[in-house]
């Protein structure tokens, strides 16, 4: 008799936790034993944000639903609203699809409604980055905590994050710390050239140092996107160096944040926007890049693999384990620039980024997801949780 294939339902809404999927979507297709299927939300279908659901096409895994749910409001009611959107049409994807197991990843909306929907389904929810800590006050670090107590299998990126799932009363054997599968991808991505980098861009970087900007609002501090932002582009139009700007995500305020930087391209040569970059420019970008700046986890996780110095601004990411790569300021402009000289000229500094260990994988750790997904029990001692204390 033919062995009954375990369906894989990998739920995604935006390209950052898309990317940290990836790695374990590509095993899983090319494996047997799996039948993998996507369901897509979010930012992912939305022009504004790019509609990187092209990119999944182009990666050609199985896209059996599409959520559209996010509402073109940038309060911060609209992201609650965009997340009740998606619970009816989850709920009934789920009861048609029927998976075996449910993955999803971190601490955006997505995670949240899915583990929530998923469980009253009684279908195994598979948690990847449960366990992090961020001490910046955003909601993204409840929605984690609060996925994680509705998730039946948690994948944690560093064994502290581990400890902190047993401190929340989870059993020690739902979790297995199998570092953050980003970095597999990251670290197998073709080098490109500058000349290339240039040429696919349309923006010349073949000789110049220049930043990379990837700033995120913060939903406790709406109001003042529109300034802080400001701050940090000024601080790089003083530097004069020539810099890469990502748009930001969808949580509210990032429309202050656009609107500041169709401000400044107009008045400043130097800086270029995107709004969504395919994986291989973006990694390249990076690789070439001499400092990022900004609030993106890209900064925690990714960076230190490339010994690339970040600046991280405002609250974002303060309090997350990080390797000597990033240093840390205010809202300010003068300490931002300051940040930037420093990364860009202090040698000391430079090389002793370059040599860094980067805390948050080998670069295998999608083989280590897989195999559990192939051989966990999904029974009811999965199912059904109690605390442990």
């Amino acid at each position: 008799m033919e062995k009954r294939k375990r369906k894989i339902l990998a739920v995604t809404g935006a390209r950052s936790e898309y990317d940290i999927l990836y790695p374990v979507l590509e095993k899983l297709n090319s494996d047997p034993d799996f039948q993998l299927e996507i369901l897509v939300t979010g930012a992912h279908l939305s022009e504004r944000y790019g509609m990187t659901v092209k990119n999944i096409e182009k990666d050609g895994f199985v896209i059996a639903e599409r959520v559209d749910n996010l509402i073109d409001d940038d309060r911060r009611i609209g992201r609650i609203i965009s997340l009740g959107n998606q619970i009816v049409p989850f709920a009934n994807a789920f009861d048609r699809i029927q998976p075996d197991v449910i993955m999803v990843v971190g601490d955006r909306e997505e995670a949240i409604s899915v583990s929530l929907t998923a469980a009253y389904l009684d279908i195994p929810v598979a948690h990847i980055a449960g366990g992090d800590i961020a001490k910046d006050g955003n909601i993204d670090n409840s929605v984690r905590y609060a996925t994680s107590k509705f998730s039946h299998i948690h994948f944690t990126i560093l064994e502290q994050h581990r400890e902190t799932l047993l401190k929340l009363g989870e059993d020690d054997w739902r979790i297995f710390t199998v570092g953050n599968p980003a970095l597999d991808r990251f670290l197998a991505t073709p080098v490109l050239s500058r000349k290339e980098l240039s040429s696919n861009l349309n923006f010349d970087i073949v000789e110049d140092k220049y930043l990379v900007l990837i700033q995120h609002p913060i939903i406790t501090d709406v109001e003042n996107e529109g300034k802080n932002i400001r701050e940090t582009l000024d601080a790089i139009v003083d530097s004069g160096y020539k810099c890469l700007i990502n748009y930001p995500n969808s949580d509210a305020g990032n429309f202050a944040i656009i609107q500041a930087y169709e401000e400044y391209i107009k008045k400043h040569k130097e800086l270029f926007v995107f709004k969504n970059l395919d994986r291989l420019n973006y990694i390249n970008v990076l690789r070439n890049a001499s400092c990022l700046l900004g609030n993106s986890s890209s900064g925690i996780i990714e960076a230190p693999s490339l010994g690339l110095p970040v600046v991280n601004i405002g609250q974002r990411q303060r309090g997350r384990a990080h390797a000597n790569n990033v240093i840390f300021v205010d809202n300010k402009k003068e300490e931002i620039l300051n940040a930037i000289i420093r990364s860009l000229t202090d040698q000391d500094y430079i090389q002793s980024v370059k040599t860094i260990k980067n805390p948050y994988g080998d670069g295998n750790s999608a083989s280590k997801i897989v195999e559990v997904l192939r051989t966990i029990p999904l029974d009811n001692n999965l199912i059904y949780k109690n605390i442990t204390y």
